[in-house]
């Protein structure tokens, strides 16, 4: 009998770096646009959604507590920086805050920071409610502007032809390569729906997964309030040669949570979607009827330079995803990083555990490789190749240990 050939695994690791071709904002930018936020740029609906307006246009909800907690945030995030004497960071903001919110620490000039918030705006909700109702409405900030240079989030199921992909040509040559190999297994840190659009391309050909599945799924939503469409949930199927594994979360991804239960699983939105409509549908003796998540404000994704590191153990999502990433380093004959700072301590911490980077090659895809990326280097014996994807050749992984 014969027996059958190994099949090579390449394991990738891509962060924000790898979204700026196609004009999604680095952290720096991100930083800025949530600095120069005003309260009146935004609002927010009865329901906790958050919305934008034009700065001169009334807020339609201005009679609800929502319409002054919006203006606690951006004085939080001036308080924050005043108090640190610090650049504003997004993460380390959402650390700050959310260590006070779970009484990990605590700091006087914030109970005097809110004391005076109440005083100035007539209004009653204690410290830690004022910190509940900041962490709802920061993250639907942050996910407003993950946005691409055309303002996409979403993208038209159109089908992408070769030879040119603008912006990422040479990296879908090479993961094409890779792919006839065998399995590529694609890390992201980053948030946004971006390289989900190259399945539609002549190069993955509709090979990529992502551990979603629409087939048999008992969750639903309503599309523009209208009918509802079937969304795809997360089962931890990955069985072809492209897999997709978001380890910090996405902006189309949602918990669902049922009443005294927790959370139950997680969904995939669609655009059109409502966040609070979504619905499992259950049969009780033929009888269909639909439960409905009443507690999503946001799309799950990490945020904060150490809060995201509690999270990744979390059962239903983030601790299956890590624990595939683990078994990829192990398995995978080369790891590839492309537009990853190489600042996050857990995942290099992780990269050190499980990849057997002493034997097998670490090639860094960085064209503005910064001093942690230098350290990560040496501490990896990798290669770097300062180029961005589009420049990529098949040719510069070709120095293998």
């Amino acid at each position: 009998m014969h027996k059958l050939k190994k099949m090579k695994q390449t394991s990738l690791l891509l962060g924000a770096g790898f979204s700026v071709n196609q004009g999604y904002p680095i952290a720096n930018e991100l930083n800025t646009k949530l600095i120069e936020l005003h309260p009146e740029d935004f609002w927010v609906h009865t329901d906790g959604t958050v919305l934008f307006k034009a700065r001169d246009k009334e807020d339609p909800c201005w009679y609800t507590s929502y319409a002054k907690v919006k203006f606690f945030i951006v004085r939080l995030i001036e308080f924050y920086v005043q108090l640190t004497g610090k650049i504003f960071n997004y993460e380390e903001f959402y650390d700050f805050y959310n260590e006070i919110y779970r009484q990990e620490k605590d700091i006087p000039e914030f109970n005097d920071f809110c004391a005076k918030f109440r005083e100035e705006f007539h209004c009653d909700i204690d410290n830690h409610n004022l910190l509940s109702r900041t962490n709802k409405i920061f993250n639907q900030l942050i996910a407003h502007f993950l946005v691409d240079k055309e303002g996409n989030r979403f993208y038209e199921p159109i089908h992408i032809g070769k030879p040119i992909f603008l912006g990422y040509t040479g990296f879908l040559n090479c993961l094409e390569h890779w792919g006839a190999e065998g399995i590529v297994h694609i890390h992201t840190l980053n948030h946004d729906i971006f390289f989900e659009i190259f399945n539609r391309s002549d190069w993955l050909q509709g090979n990529l997964c992502d551990g979603f599945s629409e087939l048999g799924s008992p969750y639903y939503g309503n599309l523009e309030e209208k009918y509802k469409v079937r969304l795809p949930y997360f089962t931890n199927e990955y069985k072809k040669k492209y897999r997709l594994y978001k380890l910090h979360g996405s902006v189309d991804q949602f918990p669902f949570h049922i009443q005294n239960s927790g959370i139950e699983a997680y969904v995939k939105i669609k655009p059109g979607i409502g966040i609070k409509d979504l619905f499992k549908e259950v049969n009780t003796d033929g009888q269909l009827s639909y439960i409905n998540d009443w507690i999503n404000y946001h799309p799950d994704f990490l945020s904060g330079t150490t809060s995201k590191i509690l999270r990744y153990r979390e059962p239903c999502y983030y601790e299956k995803i890590f624990t595939h990433f683990e078994n990829n380093l192990k398995k995978s004959e080369t790891l590839i990083l492309v537009g990853y700072g190489c600042g996050d301590i857990e995942v290099n911490n992780l990269i050190e555990k499980n990849f057997d980077f002493k034997n097998k090659p670490v090639f860094v895809v960085d064209p503005f490789p910064t001093y942690r990326t230098t350290e990560f280097l040496k501490r990896f014996k990798g290669t770097l190749i300062q180029k961005n994807p589009d420049e990529l050749r098949i040719d510069d992984f070709k120095n293998e240990k």
